[in-house]
């Protein structure tokens, strides 16, 4: 009974220590998902706003990444490369 009891002990124990090493890991990953979440909403929000005025933006994987990952900064290219082509 005891054994068990130590054993249950230094399985949460581990538990506890490889979800710490990778935490930040998977932190930057949940932030980065939810930052592509809100760029391919931002994104539909511009495109039902400014569509009306003609300027539309692709709402595609790609437009969405690069949102994601650059935020405002990578709005601002996506509006120059539609102006540029």
């Amino acid at each position: 009974m005891a054994g068990t009891v130590i054993g249950v002990l230094f399985g949460l124990f581990l538990l506890f220590v490889v979800g710490q090493a990778f935490w930040k890991q998977i932190r930057f990953l949940i932030s980065i998902g939810l930052r592509m979440v809100l760029g391919g909403l931002f994104l539909l929000l511009v495109n039902y706003c400014a569509g009306s005025m003609g300027f539309t933006l692709g709402v595609n994987p790609a437009s969405i990444i690069t949102l994601g990952l650059l935020g405002f900064p990578g709005f601002l290219l996506l509006a120059a490369l539609k102006l540029l082509v």
